[in-house]
């Protein structure tokens, strides 16, 4: 198993069985992440194939960054704002 993550015979005889656990844990993880961006480039091809007007690469692009953390007070305000749209009702203080 240390071969496959990765990991040089001499490097082996050097760490402890819970550093090879760390490093399997990681290769796992790496493995899932890969495998998941492989169905998503599969799905987005399919979809892509299909559509009547192709998306311009710079909006999709835009699309796929990160954006920027709410603050709190943002993140509440956005919260009652689909609330009333859905036709609840906020009642201050719990």
């Amino acid at each position: 198993m240390a071969i496959r993550v990765g990991i040089s015979l001499r490097e082996y005889d050097e760490i402890t069985p819970h550093e090879l656990n760390l490093y399997i844990e990681e290769y796992n993880l790496r493995k899932q992440e890969e495998s998941e961006i492989r169905l998503v480039q599969a799905y987005l091809g399919a979809y892509w194939q299909r559509v009547k007007k192709m998306p311009s690469l710079q909006s999709v692009l835009k699309d796929m960054k990160p954006r920027k953390a709410q603050t709190d007070e943002q993140m509440l305000a956005q919260i009652k704002a689909i609330n009333a749209a859905m036709g609840g009702n906020v009642k201050e203080g719990g």
